[in-house]
C-alpha cells in the first residue's frame, strides 16, 4: 500500500461502500489524451515530410511538401475534438506551424515549437503522448502481422516489392535501404504506423492494431535493414566490451527515440569508442532490436534491474521534493516509485511473499514520513526502502529449483482456495440445516460461474488490463468492497437466526418453501464472490510463477504437481466441512459461521480500500499511531480504518437490534 494524500478520486457512499467517481471528467480527459496523442503523432510525421521537401528555404520536393501540409491540415481538424481548455493550448501552435510551412521556415524551428507544445500537453493531461508498450514487443508476432498486413505492398523482406507495389504511386517504402533510414527511429515508424501516410496507400492502423502490436511492428521494421549475422556480431562485441550496455538496450523507452546515428554515438560513448565502422554497424544492428522479447527485453533479471532503477529515480525525486518543502508532490513521487516497482511485485510475491510485504511496509512508512516527517526520519525511511528493494532483487535473482516451484505452487493454491472453501463449505452446510439441501446445487452453479469468470479474467488481464498495474489493483479493490457488502448482509441474516426459538420459527414457516429466491441469490452471490476473489489472485500469482520458472528443469511439471496437490487438499477440507458441519450445535455453528463471514467482510473492506489507494483512486491520510496488520486488512490510514469502523458500528447496531431492541419491542 502506498500513501497518496492528493488523489482523492473515490468517495465511500452508504453502507455497502458504493464508489462514486467523477466519470464525466475522467472520460473527457481520456478523450483529450487520445486526440492529443494523434495530433502530436500526425504533426511529427508532417515535419518529417517537410524536412524532406524543404531545404534552406527552398522547395526540393513539392510532393513531400504537399504531404506535410496535408498531415498538418488533418492535425488542425483533430484539434476541434479537444476540450476548450486543451484546444486553447494546441490550436495557436498548430496555426503557427502551418504558417511556418507556408513561409518555408526551417524544420528545426517548427520542431522546437511542437516540442514545447508536447511538454505543455503532457503536463496538462498528466499522460505520455507517445505511450510505451506494457511489455517488450515480440518480433515473432510482428513478423506474422507484417506478412499478413504489410507484405502485400512492402514485400516479404520489406524491400518495397510486394505484389501490389507496381500499381502504387508513390511506391511503398523500402525498409532495407540502410543509408536513407539512418535518421529514422522506431518512434518515427510507430507514429507512421499509427496515423498512416497521407497521399499513399499506407492506412491508419491505430484503430485496427493494438498499441503493443504497433510498437512490435515498429521494432521489426527498424531491424529489416540489418542481417542476422550483423546482429550476432554486435551481441558478441557488447558481451565482451560493455555488458552493462545490454541493460540499457533492453529498455525500449530508452532507445525508441534514437536514430541509428544517435544510437551509434550513445554506444560509442558508453564503450569508450568503437574500433571501426564494421563493428559500429554490428553494434547498432544488435541494439536496434535488442529491446524485443526474443532478445534482451524478455530477460527477467534485466527487467528487474530496469524496474529498480526507475523506482530509485522516483524515490530520489520524492526525497528532493520533500527537502524543498513540497510535501504533496513528494508523496505523489513516492506513489510513482511504488507503481514502477509493481511491475515486479507479482512475481516477487509469488516467489517470496514476505519480501513483497516488507517492500510494501517500507514504502508505506516512507510516504508517511514524506508527508509529515523530519529530514532524518525521511532519510532512515528511504534507507529502509532501499534495503527492502535490495532483498527483493536477491529473491528474484535466485534460480528457482523445481522443488521450490512445487512448494510455491502448493502454497498459492492452498492459501487462495482456503478462504473460499471455508465460506462456501459453511454456507453449504447452512442450507442443509435450513431444510433446503437442493439449494446446494444453486450455490454450486455460483462456484462454477466464479471459476469461469476467473478464466475470463485471465484473458482480460492479458489484454485490456495489461497496460497498467493500477487497473489490476482497482479491479481487485472493487471486488473486495462488493464482497464485503454481500458478506456482511449474509452475516447479519445468520446472526438474526442464532436464537433457537427464532430458528424453529423460521423453519416452521419456511420449510415448505425452502429459502426465498432473494436469499438464494444472496447465498449464490457469496459463493461466486468468495471464489472469484481468490480466483483473481490465483490467476495473477500462477501467471507470475510460470514466468519465473524459466531455467528450472521440470519447472512447469513441478508447478502443475503443486497445483494438483493443493486442489486435492482443498477438496478434502471442503468434504470435512460439508460432511461434519451439519452436526455442529445450532448456536455455535451459526455464531462461528457468522463470525467468519464478518471477519472476511472486515478484512475485505480494508484490503479493498488499500488496493484502490495503491491504484491512486483513493487518497490516503497516514495515522502514525495506527497498527499495520495486513493479514486482517488493517492499514494505518484514515480511509481504510474509516471503512472498517463503519462496518464495526453497523455490526454493533445489528447486534443491539437483534439481542436487545427487537426482543424489547416484542
Amino acid at each position: 500500500m502506498i500513501l497518496n494524500t492528493m488523489r482523492i478520486r473515490t468517495i465511500l457512499i452508504g453502507f455497502t461502500f458504493a464508489a462514486a467517481f467523477p466519470v464525466g471528467r475522467a472520460v473527457a480527459q481520456a478523450g483529450d489524451v487520445a486526440v492529443a496523442r494523434r495530433i502530436t503523432a500526425i504533426t511529427a510525421v508532417a515535419l518529417q515530410e517537410y524536412a524532406l521537401g524543404v531545404s534552406s528555404g527552398r522547395i526540393v520536393s513539392q510532393t513531400e511538401l504537399e504531404e506535410a501540409r496535408s498531415f498538418l491540415d488533418e492535425a488542425r481538424r483533430n484539434a476541434g475534438d479537444l476540450s476548450p481548455e486543451i484546444r486553447s493550448l494546441t490550436a495557436p501552435v498548430l496555426d503557427e506551424v502551418s504558417a511556418g510551412l507556408r513561409d518555408l521556415r526551417p524544420a528545426s524551428e517548427l520542431e522546437i515549437l511542437m516540442g514545447r507544445l508536447r511538454h505543455q500537453l503532457e503536463s496538462s493531461l498528466s499522460a505520455a503522448l507517445d505511450p510505451m508498450p506494457a511489455e517488450s514487443p515480440s518480433l515473432a508476432r510482428a513478423a506474422r502481422l507484417f506478412h499478413a498486413r504489410c507484405a502485400e505492398c512492402h514485400g516479404e523482406q520489406g524491400r518495397g516489392d510486394g505484389p501490389k507495389a507496381h500499381r502504387l504511386d508513390p511506391p511503398p517504402a523500402n525498409f532495407s535501404l540502410r543509408d536513407s533510414l539512418t535518421g529514422v527511429s522506431p518512434l518515427d515508424f510507430y507514429r507512421k504506423i499509427t496515423v498512416g501516410v497521407a497521399g499513399t496507400e499506407m492506412p491508419d492502423w491505430e484503430r485496427l492494431v493494438s498499441l503493443q502490436d504497433r510498437w512490435a511492428l515498429a521494432l521489426y521494421v527498424s531491424g529489416l535493414r540489418f542481417s542476422d549475422a550483423e546482429r550476432a556480431r554486435g551481441d558478441s562485441i557488447l558481451r565482451s566490451r560493455c555488458d552493462s550496455c545490454r541493460t540499457f538496450l533492453s529498455d525500449l523507452s530508452g532507445t525508441a527515440e534514437l536514430t541509428d546515428d544517435s544510437l551509434k554515438r550513445v554506444m560509442a560513448g558508453q564503450m569508450n569508442g568503437i574500433p571501426n565502422d564494421t563493428d559500429a554497424v554490428a553494434v547498432v544492428a544488435f541494439a536496434r532490436t535488442a529491446a524485443a522479447a526474443e532478445a534482451l527485453g524478455g530477460d527477467r533479471m534485466m527487467e528487474v534491474a530496469r524496474t529498480l532503477e526507475r523506482t530509485g529515480e522516483h524515490l530520489d525525486q520524492a526525497v528532493a521534493l520533500a527537502d524543498a518543502g513540497d510535501r504533496k508532490a513528494a508523496v505523489d513521487a513516492a506513489l510513482d516509485a511504488y507503481l514502477a516497482f509493481e511491475r515486479i511485485e507479482t512475481p516477487l510475491r509469488a516467489r517470496d511473499a514476505r519480501s513483497a510485504t516488507s517492500v510494501e511496509g517500507a514504502f508505506r512508512d516512507l510516504s508517511g514520513k514524506l508527508f509529515a516527517g523530519t529530514g532524518p526520519e525521511i532519510a532512515r525511511a528511504r534507507q529502509q526502502v532501499d534495503s527492502s528493494l535490495a532483498a527483493a532483487e536477491r529473491s528474484l535473482s535466485r534460480e528457482t529449483a523445481a522443488g521450490m516451484l512445487f512448494g510455491q505452487s502448493f502454497v498459492i493454491m492452498l492459501r487462495e482456495g482456503l478462504e473460499a472453501i471455508l465460506i462456501v463449505g459453511a454456507l453449504m452446510a447452512f442450507v442443509v440445516k435450513a431444510g433446503a439441501p437442493g439449494r446446494k446445487r444453486d450455490m454450486g452453479w455460483g462456484v462454477l460461474a466464479a471459476v469461469g469468470a476467473s478464466l475470463v479474467t485471465a484473458v482480460v488481464l492479458a489484454t485490456v488490463f495489461r497496460e497498467s498495474t493500477a487497473h489490476r489493483e482497482a479491479l481487485e479493490g472493487f471486488i473486495m468492497l462488493l464482497a464485503a457488502g454481500v458478506l456482511f448482509s449474509v452475516s447479519y441474516w445468520l446472526v438474526s437466526k442464532i436464537e433457537v426459538r427464532k430458528w424453529h420459527s423460521f423453519v416452521h414457516s419456511q420449510i415448505q418453501r425452502a429459502l426465498s429466491s432473494r436469499r438464494t441469490l444472496a447465498l449464490s452471490a457469496v459463493a461466486f464472490l468468495a471464489v472469484y476473489r481468490e480466483g483473481f489472485e490465483t490467476v495473477l500469482f500462477y501467471g507470475a510463477l510460470f514466468a519465473s520458472e524459466r531455467g528450472a528443469v521440470g519447472g512447469s511439471a513441478a508447478i502443475m504437481s503443486g497445483m494438483v496437490l493443493g486442489l486435492m487438499v482443498l477438496g478434502a477440507i471442503y468434504y470435512v466441512i460439508q460432511r461434519y458441519g451439519v452436526r455442529l450445535p445450532l448456536k455455535p455453528f451459526f455464531g462461528i459461521t457468522s463470525g467468519l463471514l464478518y471477519f472476511m467482510a472486515f478484512s475485505f473492506a480494508g484490503q479493498g480500500i488499500s488496493d484502490l489507494q495503491e491504484a491512486g483512486y483513493i487518497g490516503a491520510t497516514p495515522l502514525r499511531w495506527a497498527p499495520s496488520l495486513p493479514a486482517l486488512g488493517i492499514f494505518p490510514t484514515t480511509q481504510t480504518l474509516a471503512a472498517q469502523l463503519l462496518l464495526t458500528v453497523a455490526l454493533l447496531a445489528a447486534l443491539a437490534w437483534i439481542f436487545w431492541l427487537e426482543p424489547k419491542k416484542a
